[in-house]
């Protein structure tokens, strides 16, 4: 039940309860929560307060809504890591936003040995007639695992939608560490950086296929606009 006597606002107060019930794994990845007549009963509560409610989950990435059908929970509790490192493009389509990839940087390294596709570009969404970068991301992919992939283009196509469709490799699981990195002149241009901001989050590890082999490298230097919704499972017997 919501506490009408509360100062906090009924639909902040619903948010946080329906968002519990996700993170604790009580509504799981693609399950229709309650619906909003549903909702009005267990909650005593109208129907503004529950759309409200709902629209800052959707904004948080942790339900879809489809017409007609109802609201559907989207995003699993994580369970061993800190971060859910999936394709870019693939997360703005779920959320009918267009993503937009600029390559900065495309050419052939070699590392301990080993030879790499390097890819680097910046990561934006568009809206309207204009692009608001919101990361630098750089990738590093064996050659021998991927031959010939680097004949393809990068600023209209998506690397995991290659890596799947082209090569039938499923990026699957990541491993990743933060930590802040200095801000240089290429990161202040291209995020429209003001000259307060003296570093970013980077995130930096490697991400591995459905058969646990190392298929990338990757780091990843945000934006300051962007928000981190970190969720990790608690061993309770601490």
């Amino acid at each position: 039940m919501l506490d009408k006597n509360d100062f906090t606002p009924l639909y902040i107060q619903l948010y946080r309860q329906l968002r519990l019930k996700i993170v604790n794994g009580e509504y799981i990845q693609g399950e229709a929560i309650p619906s909003e007549t549903e909702m009005m009963k267990l909650f005593d509560t109208t129907r503004g307060t529950i759309r409200k409610a709902l629209s800052l989950l959707v904004n948080e990435g942790l339900v879809h809504q489809v017409r007609g059908k109802g609201t559907f929970v989207r995003l699993s509790p994580l369970q061993y890591s800190i971060t859910n490192f999936g394709g870019f493009t693939d997360y703005l389509k779920n959320r009918n936003e267009l993503a937009v990839s600029k390559v900065l940087e495309q050419n052939r390294v070699t590392i301990d040995g080993t030879e790499y596709y390097q890819l680097t570009r910046a990561r934006g969404v568009q809206k309207e007639d204009s692009v608001t970068y919101l990361m630098i991301d750089t990738s590093l992919l064996p050659v021998n695992l991927f031959p010939d992939l680097d004949k393809n283009n990068f600023e209209n196509e998506s690397l995991y939608k290659i890596l799947r469709e082209q090569y039938r490799v499923k990026p699957t699981r990541s491993e990743v560490s933060l930590s802040p990195i200095l801000i240089d002149d290429q990161m202040r241009n291209i995020l429209e950086l003001n000259g307060e901001e003296v570093a970013l989050l980077k995130a930096e590890g490697n991400v591995y296929d459905q058969n646990n082999r190392k298929i990338e490298k990757v780091k990843i230097v945000y934006a300051p606009t962007i928000e981190f919704n970190i969720m990790t499972s608690i061993n309770s017997a601490k």
